[in-house]
């Protein structure tokens, strides 16, 4: 379902803030009621033996994951972001994009989207095929994310019901009626 105008909703993914699940359990509701949702969610998964943690990203759509971090040993500092990984979901989020969908989730506008790269183009992308997208932004990231969406965006609770009622009343009303939850 492409739309004319462009949607788009964040959720504040502040401190310990459950955007994640937000996201994947909105994702779960939309694609029981039918609804085409695709894009990724992120998830963190506990480092074994005192490694520090993998950062995955799970497609809503099959459940498949990626991990995007990499393990640059006990006592590294900086970035452990997979750059190889980071363009293998850019590539998987551009396909998506270029199939459609009804909605597109995505795991966070962060540093890279602050600054033109990453994920934004996807989000550009979206936008320009009338796809509706939902993100994650976190506070440091808020006047670049306010300065890239120029007032079109909605914020939005990090809860699933306000994720659903958003979606019924911005996304789905005018062009169906979504199931009530």
């Amino acid at each position: 379902m492409a739309i004319d105008i462009p949607v788009l909703a964040a959720i504040r993914a502040a401190g310990k803030t459950p955007v994640d699940a937000t996201l994947a359990e909105a994702a779960a509701v939309l694609r029981s009621w039918g609804v085409n949702v695709r894009g990724i969610v992120q998830e963190e998964v506990d480092g074994v033996d005192g490694a520090k943690p993998t950062t995955q990203l799970r497609d809503v759509a099959d459940g498949s994951l990626m991990q995007i971090s990499q393990d640059l040993g006990p006592n590294a500092r900086g970035c452990r972001l997979d750059p190889g990984a980071l363009a293998e979901a850019t590539r998987r989020l551009e396909t998506i994009v270029e199939g459609g969908a009804d909605l597109l989730i995505l795991n966070r506008f962060g540093r890279s989207e602050s600054e033109g790269t990453g994920l934004r183009p996807i989000i550009e992308n979206a936008i320009l095929s009338g796809i509706p997208v939902l993100i994650a932004v976190r506070d440091e990231y808020i006047p670049a994310w306010d300065m890239f969406h120029e007032g079109m965006a909605t914020w939005l609770p990090a809860e699933t019901n306000a994720v659903l009622d958003w979606y019924r009343t911005t996304v789905a009303k005018p062009y169906t009626e979504a199931p009530a939850a």
